[in-house]
């Protein structure tokens, strides 16, 4: 077998890759800044962070689901070689991410009564309602740079938008230094100072993505910006056919892991210190599939586009390779080095112990999920993404969490299992995941979205 077109096609998918797994973790580090800088302020401002981030990105992830959907779009479109639509499909897309935002702008405000029907400190909820109510204003910027980046990534343009996250961070640091503790004669605002850096973060973005757009050789006959549209239905039913599948997806992956926390948090304080610690790492590393999915659901769009269904599925294919590949050793890297790891974040002998056993755990989960969100992804790349969302609420719902509470509450295995039912749920949606990507790979094309009709 010749070695070259593995070869070449792996060092595309790690050219187009690589700079969304460094965005990923750019991202996190904007999270991790917020909490530290926060937690100086008081224990208080921290809670309300940890609350106010978390309501925050169960609302902003179905967003980046629905934006996802332009990454295939805007893929097989270049790869038939229809270069002109790409513009207009672009601009309905920032159309519905205002559109998205607003929603969003609407909702997030009023999360607070769901803290006080918790019954959360009166003092936590005050602040993580002004956080919110600071954040939101970012939130046009935020779901706009959405639809450009994953533009961008469906041309294969990945690293303009790594350089613009880390920029982002640099603002974050920065105005979380100002705002936060009240330095360079600003007031102190403490966690909601938080909020409105991360607003101004995201315009910084936006405006250095519009920008790039604007002067870039890369983009120029692309011409994203070159004129004003109004709302097309034909592009957005495409757009959101696609989109919207993939954002409930998206919701539903978020919810269970929200669920299972709080499964943790019944076995006590240390199950659900040992948890964090393990879904944080897990998280973290999460950020190579999440990359390296990007990338498979480009090309394999691109050569759908071609019409090259020996090209659709070699691609594929390798790039779930690829991904599994890399988990593997992320994998390895849990089970020879669990001590290191939980000594990273805790000193508590009862959380390092029970944080040792979850990251063997986590070291089968990190497979599960390497396979299931790039098999996945190259359902994207396909622009099928219904049956996908099915298949996902099946396995994270019934299966996943069902077993969860079967091995936590019922059975009464411990803590432990519980990750059983999370990595029970996860093979289950790879195993169908890719019986699916296997099927309609094979030259099924009347299975793919058809284009956009102008």
């Amino acid at each position: 077998m010749n070695a070259a077109p593995i070869i070449e096609e792996s060092q595309v998918l790690l050219r187009i890759g690589l700079p969304v797994v460094v965005s990923g973790v750019l991202n996190l580090s904007m999270q991790f800044v917020d909490t530290v800088m926060t937690g100086h302020a008081g224990p208080n401002e921290l809670a309300a962070v940890a609350s106010a981030s978390a309501l925050f990105h169960q609302i902003f992830c179905l967003g980046i689901g629905v934006m996802v959907a332009l990454t295939p779009i805007v893929a097989q479109l270049e790869g038939s070689g229809n270069i002109r639509k790409i513009s207009p499909s672009v601009r309905q897309g920032i159309w519905i991410s205002m559109l998205l935002a607003l929603l969003s702008m609407l909702v997030l405000p009023h999360m607070d009564h769901l803290l006080r029907w918790m019954d959360y400190e009166p003092d936590v909820v005050r602040i993580t309602d002004g956080y919110l109510e600071a954040v939101v204003w970012g939130l046009p910027a935020a779901y706009v740079f959405l639809a450009i980046r994953h533009s961008l990534d469906g041309l294969g343009i990945t690293r303009p938008c790594m350089y613009l996250t880390l920029l982002g961070l640099c603002v974050n640091i920065i105005g979380n230094y100002t705002l936060i503790f009240g330095n360079f004669g600003f007031p102190k605002m403490g966690a909601v100072g938080a909020g409105w850096t991360t607003a101004i973060a995201h315009w910084v973005i936006l405006i250095g993505a519009l920008l790039y757009l604007q002067s870039s050789q890369k983009t120029k006959t692309i011409r994203f910006l070159s004129r004003f549209d109004w709302p097309i239905w034909s592009y957005w039913r495409e757009i959101l056919r696609v989109g919207i599948p993939s954002g409930l997806s998206f919701g539903a992956e978020v919810c269970m892991f929200t669920v299972i926390a709080l499964m943790m948090g019944k076995f006590g304080v240390v199950a659900l210190a040992a948890h964090q610690i393990s879904i944080n790492v897990a998280g973290l590393a999460f950020m190579i599939p999440l990359g390296i999915s990007a990338a498979i659901s480009q090309r394999v769009g691109n050569a759908v586009g071609q019409k090259n269904w020996q090209e659709v599925r070699f691609r594929g294919w390798l790039g779930v390779g690829v991904c599994v590949g890399i988990m593997t050793m992320t994998a390895s890297i849990l089970v020879l080095f669990p001590h290191a790891i939980s000594g990273l974040y805790t000193s508590d002998p009862a959380v390092a112990e029970l944080t040792i056993q979850i990251l063997w755990m986590a070291a089968l989960f990190q497979l599960s999920d390497g396979l299931q969100v790039s098999t996945m992804s190259a359902l994207r790349g396909l622009k099928d993404t219904r049956i996908p969302l099915l298949t996902n609420l099946l396995s994270y719902w019934p299966v996943g969490m069902g077993l969860a509470y079967l091995f936590g509450f019922v059975w009464e295995w411990g803590a432990i299992s519980v990750w059983g039912g999370l990595i029970a749920g996860l093979s289950v949606a790879a195993v169908l995941h890719s019986l699916r990507f296997h099927l309609l790979s094979r030259g099924s094309h009347q299975l793919v979205c058809l284009p956009i009709r102008p």
